[in-house]
């Protein structure tokens, strides 16, 4: 049987700037005994992701992780300033999502970044089947067979976008502030509580966040990854509120189910964040975000803060700029703010984001 070491070698080291690991030399070896021509081996080598990650095009805005810093596929750094529409005004601006109307509103102001919530949720909670990501039935529960089309586009006209603006949208992919209201003041929200789906499936409630997500969990995940993992835009969230319980099986399950999904799909790594503010899970996943209301100092991740409990707009704007001293991140989350407030607080932030692009390199 004939050897094609020199032939795939010499490929690696031109195309992917490499020698060939084990198990790429021995599988383009067989496929050339089966018949697959140099050229061919060529291209396959030019359609990998390793290639594409390589050769990024310009101006590209996939992210990475280099220590405590999101960097570009260049290497240089990336510094993320933005708002989040939630909550006065909420639902005008799209809240648990955002409007394109205020990702064209964040755009005037040099802002790149914002945050949405995926949920699930139910219509009953929404006051609309439109921020519901299954089908909503005529009574008002969900069907957990079908994912409801329109949300899914929804998502994925934000994701597309907010990238032609240069925006990075943090997709949170499982809400527990739903799970535990379920349970609780409000057991109409949570489509995984048996009342409100059509199946009558309990897999809802803080329970589900004690070990590793079940079925229906994966389901929703890998449905997100698969609508919203192309956009080199797009971040992941685990979950929102996770600090207040998430376990290590549930939140390196999700952060491993993305990855999976991610892979399966042909896509290129999307950053995944925890909220849990557990050192030990912190480590694993590959970025941190907190609810807290100061400004964080730089640790072993990039840091990035994005809600807390209202805060006056002047204070909004000193944490703001004191996380870019520290070298993290510190997002305007909207709260009680007037209009007034949220239009000024912008104009603000784009004088900040002006003075960050003229001291970069």
């Amino acid at each position: 049987m004939p050897n094609f070491t020199r032939i795939v070698s010499d490929a690696y080291e031109e195309i992917l700037e490499r020698a060939p690991d084990p198990g790429g030399l021995a599988h383009f070896n067989d496929r050339m005994n089966q018949g697959l021509s140099e050229a061919e081996l060529r291209e396959a080598l030019l359609r990998s992701e390793e290639y594409a990650q390589k050769n990024p095009p310009p101006g590209s805005m996939a992210l990475r992780v280099d220590g405590n810093r999101f960097v570009d596929p260049r290497g240089n750094d990336v510094r993320p300033l933005g708002a989040i529409v939630c909550c006065d005004d909420a639902k005008t601006n799209g809240w648990p999502l955002v409007t394109l109307e205020a990702l064209d509103l964040f755009a005037s102001h040099q802002l790149s970044y914002t945050h949405c919530r995926l949920g699930p949720f139910t219509a009953a909670g929404e006051d609309d089947p439109i921020y519901v990501g299954y089908v909503t039935t005529a009574d008002g529960r969900v069907d957990l067979e079908q994912f409801f089309t329109g949300f899914w586009e929804r998502a994925r006209g934000i994701a597309d976008h907010a990238r032609q603006l240069r925006i990075y949208v943090e997709f949170d992919l499982i809400d527990r502030w739903v799970r535990q209201h379920g349970e609780t003041d409000l057991p109409e929200v949570d489509p995984w509580s048996a009342r409100n789906n059509i199946q009558g499936v309990e897999a809802g409630g803080l329970a589900i966040f004690r070990s590793a997500p079940a079925p229906i969990h994966e389901r929703w995940v890998r449905k997100a990854v698969a609508e919203l993992g192309e956009f080199e835009n797009v971040l992941f969230q685990v979950g929102n509120e996770g600090f207040k319980s998430f376990s290590e099986a549930w939140e390196v399950g999700v952060y491993q189910m993305v990855k999976d999904e991610l892979r399966r799909h042909g896509f290129s790594d999307r950053l995944v964040a925890t909220n849990t503010q557990d050192p030990n899970l912190e480590s694993q996943l590959d970025y941190i975000t907190r609810h807290v209301p100061q400004a964080q100092r730089a640790g072993a991740k990039p840091i990035l803060v994005n809600e807390y409990a209202p805060l006056p707009p002047s204070e909004v704007l000193r944490q703001v700029r004191r996380a870019r001293r520290f070298g993290t991140h510190f997002m305007y989350w909207r709260g009680d703010h007037s209009q007034s407030q949220w239009e000024s607080t912008l104009a603000e932030l784009e004088t900040i984001a002006a003075r960050g692009r003229a001291k970069a390199p």
